[in-house]
């Protein structure tokens, strides 16, 4: 490797690129049976799967009516694919990390929104001109 002239040393703090994807806090069985037991978004796919997501709405109802908490909100963020024929749990995605990135990038995302790029009146000392 005649060419190469400095190889860098890896990095050692590879660890903190990792954190970002981890959930706030990780899903138990317990909000997965929760999820599976008030899901009002069910959408089926292939091989008798089901994929079921609770609403922010019905969240929102179910807390009012007392049968969920506050922090059960959370909920919304899981989404838990069901095996009809087998009667368990396929796969358990969390879309925590994913709902707080957009609030942290909403402040950016405005910045370049189609009003931000809209011309601007002209002052009426130039119309009267």
């Amino acid at each position: 490797m005649q060419n190469v002239q400095s190889i860098r040393p890896a990095r050692s703090d590879l660890a903190f690129r990792f954190g970002d994807r981890r959930p706030l806090r990780p899903a138990t069985p317990a909000m997965i049976d929760e999820v599976i037991r008030h899901a009002d978004c069910a959408e089926r796919l292939s091989g008798g799967r089901l994929r079921l997501r609770l609403s922010a709405a019905m969240a929102q109802d179910l807390v009012r009516q007392g049968r969920l908490e506050a922090a059960d909100l959370r909920l919304c963020d899981l989404t838990v694919v069901w095996d009809e024929g087998q009667g368990q749990v396929i796969l358990v995605r969390d879309d925590a990390r994913l709902r707080e990135a957009s609030v942290r990038w909403a402040e950016w995302d405005a910045l370049w929104d189609e009003a931000s790029y809209a011309e601007a009146p002209a002052p009426r000392a130039a119309l009267a001109a």
